[in-house]
């Protein structure tokens, strides 16, 4: 041996292996300093591979053919594989001095004289820790036998190998640290200090610049405390002494930025280690300010939700539609308390009788993510029912997706009652409870249309008590009142099936026999109700006996229409008047036809009194209920035939509107009321305004709105003084092209009114839609005011409900100084009707206005 194996060289070796960081220049390094050391000896390395179980040749290549190079690829290590596949396997030296004669070779027997290779000593790579990193091996031309120094310096040289890879691995693993710190530091998307034990600032990452704005040379060596808001400094340094002790803290606090605003921050701080010493510690700032806003918003929205006085309740919208929120209006309607629904379906609020066409539509709705609004009914938990009036709205994310649906509840119960009382009490008779003239010829009307074809025979009675004015009269209205009930108590006993009866006026009914009836079971059914009649009613001790008179008429092929129907049956009951009372009459078709001569020649002589001047405008006063002032008119059409004298609007008004003449007669009405009016309030003060009568055909006229603007122009009327009455039935027959003619006339400047408000729909529904100004409460609601409670009743409602629908209310037939007292009292605007004046022409109206004392 030429030179001792811990020579000065060894301490070469190991310093270059502290500052070499080429592992492949270590082994290399190492492998020549042995090869110096053992002449004639080829050094290899080989590095294992745990999971493979294999050795593979990674330095000394250059000493063999490509051949034996590829046998030691993936060698498999074990006992008899060689030098080195046996000591990686039993993990000590393996010497082999002939490897010619030895078993371990037998495999490689091929390979030996081309490679010209005769021992092989092979020691394993083993790190301080005991892991397995491969073998160091010396190969030799010619049988060799180490000695004790060679077995020595062969360990040494494994054990410096072992010592360099380790040294590889620890700085590969700190430049992977080092790298990964600063990637963590310069890229980290909020701001990074790096503070020292003190706290003073060492360095920051690039992005703070982009947060607070701060150059990084502005703020190195400043403590953080100068950036953070007073009312939080406390907090914060208790959190950093924490940290140098080695506790992670996070706290959400303000901070300010280069402009001195401050904001939300939530910062972190982490303990700095260095060789498992804290030597400072790292603030991790980030901006939450949009975040605090958003929460704050949330809770503004939340509080707002919680405060509301109807009930919202928020589900998902998976299938199942879980309930997520309700606020406490929600919980205080149904009596449920918030663990009791929170998951749940809404559909525990149903029963039995909730229509299941609502629930159908709020399936549907569900399904197509759209908004719905319906009532329904609904249970509490002490299982009171309710009418609840339901919005449900989808819920829709910044990707267009729905994620909720939200739910707006109202108990709407007492507004449901209130609103089905109105509407029976403008559909029926508030005494008798009957159904209403209106109503009676809407089913008639119903009744004739469905015939159609059919062999089916609809017959009409009309009763009308005899004399029931004088028995009214002594009695007294409150008896009389009673006296009808009775009488109408009585009538519904001899109803059968689909029969509708009326109370058609004060003293008379109408009935519907709406089976197929023939003359001899109507008959009997009219005998039957005279004789039921004639038994005593007793009234406040008095044995009232009662007549009617009865007109009946069939549809037969000659009646065209249910008014044609019903206007027979009338005129059959007034024949059975003249025919001595306490009787009935059937309508014959021969007087039909005398009535269809006398239409044709009454057609006739309305184009004449259009251009002869037959016609003449009659005004009836409309007062002030508040100054008792005559405010304004209404145009009420008269015609002066010159053969048969004053011919009532009631005889003529049908036949026009049938003929198609009511357009011309309408414009003429129309035309000279606008006229007349100029005229009259040339010389007053005060104007007055004058309400016109427009008829169904008249209103939906394409070229109505240019008749009407011609009627302004051409008389310089002012059309604020100008009022339009029309009636419900006209305006729900096409509600929305109603609408929309409304709108047009309002839009001139024109007031709209509905006239005989009460007797027709009155539906609210369609009241809340119409551009209207005005309602005239029909006469038969006056007539029996203040005693008829139910009159009143009806009466006070409307004019509270007008009152919230900003809609002025006119009482038409006011006839006495009571009824106008209490009318004022009921917060009625106007008042029209014979107490204050008759109708009177305009020469008349004239004397009128200047003497008019209420």
């Amino acid at each position: 041996m030429s030179r001792e194996f811990n020579n000065p060289d060894t301490l070469f070796i190991l310093d270059f292996l502290g500052k070499q960081t080429d592992l492949k220049v270590v082994l290399d390094t190492v492998s020549k300093w042995l090869e110096g050391l053992i002449p004639g000896s080829m050094v290899t390395i080989m590095f294992f591979s745990e999971n493979e179980k294999h050795l593979n040749l990674i330095s000394g290549g250059q000493y063999f053919t490509s051949a034996y190079r590829n046998a030691l690829t993936n060698l498999k290590i074990g006992p008899y594989v060689g030098a080195c596949g046996a000591a990686a396997y039993y993990r000590k030296i393996v010497i082999c001095e002939d490897i010619f004669t030895h078993p371990n070779w037998i495999s490689y027997q091929k390979f030996l004289i081309e490679e010209n290779i005769s021992a092989c000593w092979s020691v394993p790579i083993i790190s301080a820790e005991g892991t397995l990193y491969g073998t160091f091996a010396t190969y030799y031309r010619k049988p060799k036998s180490p000695t004790d120094d060679e077995i020595k310096m062969l360990n040494h040289a494994a054990y410096l190998t072992a010592l360099g890879i380790d040294l590889y691995y620890e700085r590969q693993h700190k430049n992977a640290m080092n790298d990964k710190y600063h990637s963590f530091f310069d890229h980290h998307p909020d701001t990074v200090y790096e503070l020292d034990l003190h706290g003073n600032i060492n360095q920051l990452n690039i992005t703070s610049k982009k947060i607070n704005g701060f150059e990084i040379e502005q703020i190195v060596g400043l403590h953080y405390l100068n950036f953070i808001h007073l009312q939080y400094q406390k907090i914060t340094e208790e959190a950093f002494k924490k940290a140098t002790e080695g506790h992670i803290q996070r706290l959400e606090i303000q901070v300010y930025d280069v402009r001195e605003e401050k904001y939300w921050a939530d910062l972190t701080f982490l303990p700095l280690f260095q060789n498992r010493k804290i030597v400072g510690v790292f603030a991790i700032v980030k901006n939450i300010t949009d975040r605090y806003k958003t929460e704050e918003h949330l809770q503004l929205l939340k509080r707002g939700l919680d405060a509301s006085p109807n009930g919202i309740v928020i589900t998902d919208a998976t299938s199942n539609h879980q309930i997520v929120y309700i606020n406490p209006a929600f919980l205080k309607l149904t009596g449920y308390s918030e663990k009791e629904i929170l998951g749940r379906n809404c559909r525990f609020l149903q029963g039995e009788d909730t229509d299941i066409n609502a629930v159908q539509e709020i399936h549907q709705a569900l399904k197509d993510k759209r908004e719905v609004q319906i009532t329904l009914k609904n249970y509490r938990k002490d299982g009171a029912w309710f009418w609840n009036q339901l919005t449900l709205s989808p819920v829709w994310n910044q990707n267009n997706e729905c994620t909720h649906f939200i739910g707006t509840q109202q108990d709407v119960t007492q507004k449901r009652i209130d609103e089905e009382y109105i509407n029976y009490q403008h559909t029926h008779d508030s005494l008798t409870e009957l159904v209403n003239r209106q109503v009676f010829e809407e089913l008639l009307d119903l009744a004739f249309y469905k015939k159609g074809g059919m062999n089916n025979t609809l017959a009409v009675l009309y009763i009308d008590l005899d004399d029931f004015r004088t028995i009214n009269k002594d009695l007294g209205y409150a008896e009389g009142d009673q006296l009808i009930k009775l009488v109408s108590q009585r009538l519904r006993t001899i109803l059968q099936e689909d029969d509708v009866l009326s109370r058609f006026a004060a003293d008379g009914f109408a009935l519907l026999l709406n089976k197929e009836y023939t003359q001899e079971k109507v008959t009997q059914t009219v005998e039957g109700i005279l004789k039921i009649l004639a038994l005593p009613f007793n009234i406040k001790g008095h044995h009232i006996r009662l007549s009617a008179s009865i007109g009946i008429a069939t549809d037969t092929e000659e009646v065209e229409n249910f008014r044609e129907l019903l206007h027979h049956a009338i005129h059959a009951m007034y024949e059975a008047k003249n025919e001595g009372r306490s009787t009935w009459h059937w309508y014959t078709s021969g007087r039909n036809t005398v009535h269809k001569v006398n239409d044709i020649q009454l057609r006739h002589e309305l184009i004449m009194a259009l251009e002869d001047e037959q016609f003449k405008l009659f005004y009836q006063p409309i007062v002030d209920s508040l100054t008792n002032k005559i405010v304004g008119v209404e145009a009420l059409i008269r015609w002066f035939h010159p053969e048969r004298g004053l011919i009532s609007p009631l005889s003529f008004i049908p036949l026009a509107e049938r003929t198609g003449q009511i357009s011309a007669i309408g414009n003429w009405a129309l035309n000279q009321a606008c006229k007349d009016i100029t005229e009259l309030n040339k010389n007053r003060p005060d104007q007055l305004s004058v309400a016109v009568n427009i008829s169904p055909i008249q209103f939906k006229r394409t070229n109505f709105l240019a008749e009407l603007r011609n009627t302004l122009l051409t008389n310089n009327f002012d059309a604020k003084l100008l009022k339009i009455e029309v009636t419900e039935g006209m305006l729900l027959m096409g509600i929305e092209r109603s609408v929309e003619i409304l709108k047009a006339i309002r839009a001139l400047g024109i007031k709209v009114a509905i006239d005989d408000f009460g007797t027709g729909y009155s539906s609210l529904s369609y009241l809340r839609q119409l551009p209207i100004d005005q309602i005239k409460l029909d006469r038969s609601f006056i007539q029996h005011l203040p005693e008829h409670k139910n009159d009143a009743a009806i009466v006070i409602a409307i004019t509270q409900m007008a009152k919230t629908l900003n809609l002025e209310v006119v009482a038409e037939g006011v006839e006495t100084e009571e009824q106008a007292k209490f009318l004022t009292e009921s917060q009625c605007n106007y008042l029209q009707g014979y107490y204050f004046s008759k109708p009177v022409s305009i020469e008349d109206l004239k004397v009128i206005l200047d003497d008019f004392i209420v």
